[in-house]
């Protein structure tokens, strides 16, 4: 892994532990074992180091998204969806692109739009998942795809935050409830 790889990666676990506000350049450099300066060789401001961390998730979004359409069945491609958070809720850690949301409003609006861009493009792979199951007859959409896109993220990602405070297991209930929920079957 590079240095560029290895300070990204690290940014990724800060974010979803503290969000993008709650760590500094000293918790990257105490984290790799580099100093400051080598972080701003590659990040000049941490304001590019956020813009990079949003090319970098959707990179991941991209992978993620790639993977799913070898999965024939809509309802797998959804727990596929909810499961690659599984890990962040095991850590008790927030989404990193719901926890640059919140810090967005500070943002200057350069990053403030590729957030924006970023969460756009989740909703729209989740957007996808649906109608495709729909399509495939075994996800049941009770109402708009994009709107159910909206209220399925904002119910994970809310749940990922809950999980956060112990001893909820919020994450893993409400993954249950929406595949219950979505399921044609039932």
């Amino acid at each position: 892994m590079t240095t560029y790889d290895k300070i990204l990666h690290q940014a990724n676990i800060l974010i979803q532990q503290r969000g993008f506000l709650g760590f500094s350049y000293a918790d990257l450099e105490k984290r790799i074992g580099i100093r400051k300066a080598s972080i701003h060789h590659y990040f000049p401001s941490k304001i590019d180091l956020g813009l990079a961390y949003c090319q970098y998730k959707k990179e991941g979004f991209i992978r993620l998204e790639g993977s799913l359409y070898n999965i024939p069945s809509g309802l797998q491609r959804l727990k596929t969806y909810l499961n690659a958070f599984s890990d962040c809720a095991k850590k008790g850690e927030m989404c990193g692109v719901y926890a640059m949301l919140s810090d967005s409003h500070q943002f200057p609006l350069e990053l403030q739009e590729a957030v924006n861009l970023l969460a756009d493009f989740e909703l729209n792979i989740l957007k996808n998942i649906l109608i495709f199951g729909q399509e495939n007859g075994d996800i049941r959409l009770f109402s708009a795809a994009n709107e159910l896109a909206v209220i399925v993220c904002s119910s994970l990602k809310g749940a990922l935050m809950l999980n956060r405070i112990p001893p909820h297991n919020a994450y893993f209930e409400t993954v249950n409830i929406l595949l219950t929920m979505l399921d044609s079957k039932q």
